[in-house]
């Protein structure tokens, strides 16, 4: 089963709640779909939850972007083994864990973003 760890949860300026979420996953040998990470609502459909807007493939060091979100939807490569990425998530909920393909994980308090990731952009949708 491939392990999956949040990084980090950041702070990001912008005229609606959302941060940006870094991720780790280990061992994805068959792959996942980002789409698929996203956090319930109790009294809403699923349809409605949450899930991640403008993701980035990172290197393994967290220090550069490899593919973004419109260039990994093109290569679903970028999504095996080990893969270290970040995306924005509005909304966010630090009381409930992110859903994701490979079970529940828990989310760190919010820190501020590092200068390394300073080069990743939100733009509102």
């Amino acid at each position: 089963m491939p392990q999956i760890e949040v990084i980090g949860v950041y702070s990001i300026e912008a005229p609606e709640p959302v941060h940006l979420i870094e991720l780790s996953v280990r061992g994805a040998d068959n792959g996942f779909a980002v789409g698929e990470f996203t956090q319930e609502v109790s009294d809403q459909p699923q349809s409605n939850w949450q899930v991640p807007f403008m993701e980035q493939i990172l290197s393994a060091d967290g220090a550069k972007i490899i593919a973004d979100d419109s260039e990994a939807s093109l290569k679903p490569e970028l999504f095996r083994g080990d893969v270290r990425f970040v995306f924005f998530f509005h909304q966010l909920d630090f009381q409930r864990p992110l859903r994701t393909p490979f079970g529940d994980a828990m989310l760190p308090m919010e820190s501020e973003c590092p200068n390394r990731l300073l080069m990743i952009k939100y733009d509102q949708p």
